[in-house]
């Protein structure tokens, strides 16, 4: 029976795999910017002064989200993307699209046309009108300007009051949303906008051209607030269901308009809070890079494995590979963008995917050691890892749904990339590997023990020195000594100014560029400053052959936008700042490779999206791990102790983290960015992965304590039983980060992004084992001083224990017992069944 299990076990691996592969084959693949190339927009959606009521906030919001994404398709953008983020912004995505200029001029108008009688304008046979049009002599931008009679004042500001009043003067015949289909009418050598009226459309227009029929009132076409063409009707005319606006335009703005037109209009105004270009060559580049260095993680962590582990350590192999495809398979199915950023998170979601085997193959080796059968062991090893596995997977998931809660751009796909690959690690851990194994022992193929390496434990035995219980709780002062000087070494760098804000946090102007000459970091930084660019950093970038240099400039060094700045004024006041910055720093001749600028609205709000999110997602911790462990303490209170002390580990890893980006930032001039934010909450996750591994152990070993056995020497015991282990599963990502910080990082706020993670997670690795522990245990030893042994874990343990077992006699008792039974042909059997049934549930009664 088991034989024939193990074959349906590797039946389903099989069948698991062959969907992954051709799921991977067949989906296609979206890149994100930074790889592509392109345009990213930010908007604000004036959403409550604009709809009035008409609509629905949320039919709003997925208007404006249709109307975008057509537009975005007529400009040519492979695989656009528009989404909303809160209540009020719009992020738009324009993969190829390098012309920021164009893409603002599509993109970030509402595109409201509309059809007025300009009744206050002199018409055909009234001249003592209120208002007098001008000819139009440029065709790139045909605002029709304006005479004001009474005191000769020209009109020629769309923005200004005077403009606006003349506009409101005027009575409304029909709006944009009337309008059916628009197309590009050549004209001698130029060309017009015409344009079809649906059935509404066509009877506004129909009445109002009866009504005012030989008169040849003025008719003027409105869009945004500018008046394109203002024109008498013909004395003859009768206008329904078309009509053509008559100007001087030129072919590339009547293709626009009419795409525009077609594309519809938005029914809110956008205000820009932020904007990003990016060449293609920095992003084929490094997408290569990072690839490569994928793979080298995936064949260092490969060897390892087999190395330590053996037969289980293949077969961990065969389950990763499994795991590999399958998530990019489920990415690719769910349309994911693989930014650089998803990525190296997929990369690092494959060195963490490890771990969960990590911890199976310990306990199951441990289980091996006591004398338990192979399969047992087995059985046994993957249960009893199922509940560290499960929490440790836990804290990653919940930072990363807050982080793509908050994030847009890479720091979402990151995130998203990380959730999918923690889920499906699970997956693979717990059933592709045990299903391998169960099916390679029920085969008879992998039944000898001396496959499975059990004596091998190359760093335990290293770092314990022979000592069968490492005293860790015993020299609790030596491990806060250690973390407070690797704090206050970074501390050091904070006066020497080695805090530095990228644009997103501090708001301003990101601009890199195509160096021609070898210059140096200070040489540029110190040009910038004496041009007056207070607060600038600058930062190289190797793309192949070539060097870009990436400044950043706050806000408060450049010129303010206006208000109501449009597209065009912003594109021209965002190139001069480039050519400003370019000339600060001593490189007027180098070529733009790419911009961002952020709004102080979005800036502030990237700050305060990090605090929250630093906030929510410790909260968020400390509630699961205190409900997790207060189950066998004594309830939610009893197991806050274990949440807090793992949130007090973590505080040193965040103080370490933050410190050291600024000694980054003083020597090697990295600035903190939403990446550096990703990290940090990532590390928050991930820094808890091993804590929990031991906290654990030790919840276990409170269920049955060693006789005479305190807590301290049951804490130790613990620590000492998981230090392998940890030190493993922490090994393997911390090699695969290692690896893309040295060969996969080629632009520095990908590279900070690495060894952020990096010093996060050898941090955690450290704090787990001498913090955490120690900060539990001090607790625990007030407690007991105060209240009494009874209040204390071990206390609580025993009572928790008691309970348990009363509850069991009772049940037990509660039930009749016969001897034995008797079957349909006069068999007896009952006893010996419950012996064996005893001694199974003997075998697990351990096990959570």
């Amino acid at each position: 029976m088991q034989r024939r299990n193990s074959y349906y076990f590797l039946l389903f691996v099989l069948a698991v795999a062959a969907i992954a592969l051709l799921g991977d084959f067949k989906l296609k693949t979206i890149f994100g910017l930074d790889i592509t190339g392109g345009t990213r927009l930010t908007y604000r959606v004036d959403l409550a002064q604009d709809l009035k009521g008409k609509v629905t906030i949320a039919e709003a919001r997925q208007q404006i989200i249709q109307v975008l994404l057509r537009r975005a398709g007529g400009m040519g953008a492979a695989e656009p993307i528009v989404a909303s983020k809160g209540e009020d912004q719009i992020i738009v995505e324009l993969p190829g699209v390098e012309n920021i200029d164009k893409a603002r001029e599509v993109i970030g108008t509402s595109a409201r046309m509309e059809f007025y009688h300009a009744k206050s304008v002199n018409s055909g046979k009234d001249f003592a009108r209120q208002y007098q049009q001008l000819p139009n002599t440029n065709p790139n931008n045909p605002l029709v300007q304006f005479t004001r009679i009474r005191d000769k004042k020209v009109l020629d500001d769309p923005k200004s009051p005077e403009y606006k009043e003349m506009i409101a003067s005027w009575s409304l015949i029909l709006a944009g949303t009337d309008v059916k289909n628009a197309r590009a009418e050549p004209q001698g050598d130029s060309y017009e906008p015409y344009m079809e009226f649906d059935g509404k459309g066509s009877a506004k227009m129909s009445k109002w051209s009866n009504e005012f029929y030989g008169k040849e009132e003025p008719l003027a076409v409105v869009l945004d607030g500018q008046v394109l063409s203002i024109a008498n009707m013909q004395a003859d005319a009768r206008l329904e269901s078309n009509c053509v606006t008559h100007g001087t335009f030129s072919k590339s703005y009547v293709l626009n308009l009419v795409s525009l037109i077609n594309g519809g209009s938005l029914p809110a105004t956008l205000s820009e809070l932020g904007a990003y270009t990016v060449s293609p060559t920095i992003g084929k580049t490094a997408y290569e890079k990072i690839l490569i260095s994928g793979i080298i993680a995936f064949g260092v962590i490969s060897v390892y494995l087999i190395a330590y582990y053996a037969f289980p350590g293949l077969v961990a192999l065969l389950a990763l590979l499994l795991y590999t495809g399958l998530t990019l398979a489920t990415l690719k199915f769910i349309e994911a963008t693989f930014s650089l950023a998803a990525i190296a998170g997929f990369i690092l979601s494959v060195g963490m995917a490890v771990d969960a085997n990590i911890l199976v193959f310990e306990r199951f080796k441990e289980e091996m050691k006591n004398g338990r059968p192979l399969q047992t062991a087995i059985e046994i090893g993957f249960k009893r890892a199922l509940p560290a596995i499960v929490d440790s997977n836990a804290c990653t998931i919940l930072t990363c749904l807050v982080l793509a809660s908050i994030g847009t751009g890479p720091v979402k796909g990151f995130a998203t990339t990380l959730i999918i690959g923690v889920l499906i690690s699970l997956f693979t851990a717990v059933t592709v590997t045990r299903s391998l194994l169960l099916f390679f022992v029920g085969s008879g193929v992998a039944t000898n023990p001396k496959m499975y390496a059990l004596e091998r434990d190359w760093f335990g035995k290293l770092i314990q020195g022979g000592e069968k219980i490492l005293p860790v709780l015993q020299k609790t002062k030596k491990w806060f000594v250690i973390s407070a000087l690797t704090v206050a070494f970074g501390m050091i760098f904070v006066p020497l100014g080695g805090f530095k804000l990228n644009v997103e946090l501090q708001g301003g102007t990101e601009a890199q560029y195509k160096l021609k000459t070898d210059e140096s970091t200070n040489k540029l930084g110190e040009s910038l400053e004496k041009a007056g660019f207070k607060g600038s950093t600058v930062k190289f970038a190797d793309i192949g052959t070539e060097k870009i240099a990436i400044i950043s400039v706050p806000a408060e060094s450049l010129p303010k936008p206006s208000a109501n700045e449009t597209s065009v004024e912003a594109s021209a006041r965002e190139k001069a700042n480039a050519e400003k910055i370019a000339q600060a720093a001593g490189i007027p001749d180098a070529p733009l490779f790419g911009i961002q600028t952020v709004g102080p609205t979005l800036q502030k709000e990237v700050q305060l999206s990090a605090v929250y999110g630093v906030g929510f997602s410790i909260l968020l911790i400390v509630c699961y791990l205190a409900l997790r462990f207060g189950f066998s303490v004594g309830g939610f209170k009893e197991g806050l102790k274990f949440g807090l002390s793992a949130i007090g580990a973590l505080f040193h890893d965040i103080l370490v983290v933050i410190f050291m980006a600024a000694f980054f930032g003083c020597i090697f001039k990295w600035d903190i960015s939403s990446l550096f934010l990703t990290a940090m909450l990532t590390i928050i996750g991930f820094s808890v992965h091993d804590t929990i591994v031991i906290f654990d152990r030790i919840r276990e070993n409170l269920r049955k304590p060693e006789a005479g056995e305190d807590l301290q020497h049951l804490m130790n015991r613990s620590i000492t039983q998981s230090f392998s282990r940890s030190l493993n599963t922490s090994g393997t990502v911390i090699v695969t980060l290692l690896i893309l910080a040295f060969f996969g990082t080629p632009t520095p706020d990908l590279k900070f992004f690495i060894v952020t993670m990096l010093i996060g997670i050898i941090s955690g690795t450290y704090s787990s084992i001498y913090n955490a522990s120690p900060i539990l245990y001090l607790w625990d030893k007030m407690t007991v001083a105060k209240k009494g042994e009874q209040f204390g874990l071990i206390g609580l343990a025993r009572a928790e224990t008691s309970r348990m077992a009363h509850m069991q006699s009772g049940a037990h008792q509660s039930t009749p017992r016969t001897e034995a039974n008797t079957s349909t042909d006069g068999r007896t059997y009952g006893q010996v069944r419950r012996r064996a049934k005893d001694t199974v549930k003997d075998s697990w009664k351990e096990i959570d």
